[in-house]
């Protein structure tokens, strides 16, 4: 039994229709993954940034905190000297060396809390980057490859209703027979 043209020609179209859906999904793939690398890489620059942003404002403190130690030294120095001159000794010297400690230490312990806040800063819009770039990769969807049992179900039956078409009311009666359809 010859296939006549146009069964031949579903059939064809079908065949075609899954490459050309193959093609469609891995084209889709590879967009998802040029996406993909794409966020990853931005995540990664944003994390970098904000490392860097954070060794900064470390040094910066480091430097606030060593400016305070230096000017405790010059004020206890200063105090040593005019204390020597002035023939002064005892509990109110001591106090203010311990006065000028104290503020020094108070001021080390706001800078330390400034750079636990900073760090706790960063740490949270270093989560954020993550959950950007993770939006970012799942706001492309990937690509699906098209089932060819799939295709090639519908194509049969495509081509089936086709042939069926061409023939005769008497031919139509014997393939429904045939086939037990009816």
């Amino acid at each position: 039994m010859a296939i006549d043209p146009m069964t031949a020609l579903s059939i064809g179209q079908s065949v075609v229709g899954f490459f050309e859906a193959k093609k469609e999904a891995d084209q889709q793939q590879a967009y998802y993954n040029a996406n993909r690398q794409r966020a990853a890489q931005a995540r990664d620059l944003k994390i970098q940034s904000l490392n860097q942003r954070l060794i900064q404002e470390n040094e910066a403190i480091a430097s606030q905190k060593m400016q305070l130690e230096i000017q405790e030294l010059k004020k206890k120095g200063a105090l040593t000297v005019a204390a020597g001159e002035a023939g002064v000794a005892g509990f109110s010297v001591d106090a203010l060396y311990n006065d000028f400690t104290a503020q020094a230490l108070r001021g080390k312990t706001v800078l330390s809390q400034q750079a636990d806040a900073i760090e706790k800063q960063i740490t949270l819009e270093k989560r954020g980057a993550d959950a950007e770039a993770q939006n970012r990769i799942n706001s492309v969807r990937q690509g699906e490859q098209p089932s060819f049992l799939a295709h090639a179900v519908g194509g049969a039956a495509k081509a089936t209703g086709t042939y069926y078409s061409g023939l005769s009311e008497t031919e139509q009666d014997a393939f429904l027979k045939r086939f037990s359809i009816g």
